[in-house]
């Protein structure tokens, strides 16, 4: 029935079979691999309790809230100038060899910028080095200089024409949106530096300057008008007490989540929630095993038809 094919087979020269048979095996070893792999993040991700920020354990866990900034820490697409929490911005140039086209990469800038993550217990910091991210917004465009990398379309199409040299490729979290976490938690504390508080205090000084009938009348002692020497150091006490407590007060603690220092740990943070990348995750692995499979059979068949030893 497949006597074509043993025909084939055996009137390939030597080495061309060899060169077949060695890349049927890499690609069996590689399908094996990945699908092993794939499989135990979704088991991984599928027995990971979710945890809540306040009560979370230190170690590998999973998060889920929303994305916010850092205090003061808004960031922006080096593409779109959209404001986002991660991005990943890339420019690939084409190449022509003949009727062969390939694509090169010319500019990889990725977001290192830290952000938070909310739930209703807390908030917990996010490095975003080296995590595997599943963005909400993933744009591919094209153009004929790199000056079209700011002419993200407005909306992304589901199928693109390759008009033009250059493709741009813009990757985004964006804020207020839910954000699942998979990675390494930890609780930092921090205490102030006395020149730190050093410096509050004579921030502090310098605001009751301003206004010296409101703060600083209760300082001077004789009633003359005058804040004298000795007063001053009076008033640099009394501002110091105040730093003080109101940095007792303040929170002293950070949680943060980064890349565990295991590397057989997955690190994720996904737009997408958990039971969809599960979901993902199982039928790349399902597709995996099926292609190893149908791999083997090929091996398996050649073999048959052809040892690699027979001359």
């Amino acid at each position: 029935m497949f006597s074509w094919l043993e025909f084939e087979i055996l009137e390939l020269p030597r080495i061309e079979y060899l060169v077949l048979l060695g890349g049927l095996v890499a690609v069996f070893a590689y399908l094996v691999y990945y699908s092993s792999s794939v499989t135990k993040r979704y088991r991984f991700m599928d027995g990971t309790a979710t945890s809540r920020i306040r009560s979370a354990a230190q170690g590998h866990v999973e998060l889920k809230g929303l994305g916010e900034w850092m205090p003061n820490g808004e960031i922006h697409s080096p593409f779109s100038k959209r404001r986002c929490l991660w991005y990943h911005c890339t420019i690939d140039k084409k190449h022509r060899s003949g009727k062969r086209t390939t694509w090169t990469n010319i500019s990889d800038e990725r977001s290192s910028h830290m952000f938070r993550l909310v739930d209703d217990t807390g908030d917990c910091i996010v490095d975003p080095d080296d995590a595997q991210v599943i963005p909400e917004l993933d744009t591919t465009w094209y153009g004929h200089s790199t000056e079209y990398s700011t002419r993200v379309p407005k909306k992304a199409a589901r199928f693109s024409l390759s008009m033009g040299s250059y493709r741009f490729r813009e990757r985004l979290l964006l804020p207020a949106s839910s954000l699942y976490a998979l990675g390494w938690f930890r609780t930092v504390h921090s205490n102030p530096s006395d020149e730190f508080i050093s410096k509050q205090v004579e921030d502090l000084v310098q605001t009751w300057k301003l206004q010296p009938g409101k703060y600083l009348r209760e300082y001077d002692l004789d009633q003359n008008g005058k804040i004298e020497k000795r007063e001053w150091k009076v008033i640099r006490a009394a501002a110091r007490k105040q730093v003080l407590n109101r940095l007792n007060n303040e929170k002293r603690e950070h949680h943060v989540i980064s890349h565990p220092a295991n590397s057989q740990q997955p690190y994720i943070l996904s737009a997408r929630g958990e039971e969809d990348l599960i979901t993902l995750k199982k039928w790349k692995a399902r597709f995996s095993i099926t292609g190893a499979f149908l791999t083997f059979t090929a091996l398996v068949v050649m073999i048959s038809i052809r040892t690699p030893f027979s001359i």
